[in-house]
């Protein structure tokens, strides 16, 4: 294996995401959105559970079988949505993600379905201005997922 992606696997397995569940790791940047004003809303939590739902479907259609299922995807939601990450491991888990998605087609799929879910769970709050905070972490996001930085 390419001495990056393993680095990036090791990465998130420093942050809980070992085996199968390296696939739900998609999920550390939404629910860091979700982190972003120090709070995660009622409304926030219930787009991430439908995160969930959605990506457990996709994984499990690329995969062609049901290896994911929604319970587990909701268990690691439930860890993750515990504590915000610190500064320094919200960075460690956008190179990992970045290094372990890779370059075709589907790693750029797969980048831009989380820019577009930490989008929506910015936006579900209702407010007509985003907080600050959230455009900090949107903008970090971006830089790192697209330009590799």
């Amino acid at each position: 294996m390419d001495p990056d992606k393993e680095k990036a696997l090791h990465d998130l397995a420093g942050l809980g995401f070992k085996g199968r569940d390296v696939y739900l790791a998609e999920l550390l940047p939404v629910v860091e959105m979700a982190w972003a004003d120090g709070v995660i809303a009622p409304n926030e939590r219930a787009l991430l559970e439908a995160y969930c739902e959605q990506l457990t479907e996709r994984l499990n259609r690329q995969a062609g079988a049901q290896f994911f299922g929604l319970t587990r995807a909701l268990l690691v939601l439930d860890r993750l949505t515990e504590r915000r990450l610190s500064p320094a491991e919200r960075l460690t888990a956008l190179k990992a993600l970045k290094t372990w998605s890779g370059r075709s087609s589907s790693g750029e799929e797969l980048r831009s379905g989380m820019l577009e879910w930490a989008a929506a769970v910015a936006a579900v709050d209702g407010s007509p201005v985003w907080d600050t905070r959230e455009l900090f972490w949107l903008q970090t996001m971006k830089r790192t997922l697209e330009d590799g930085s």
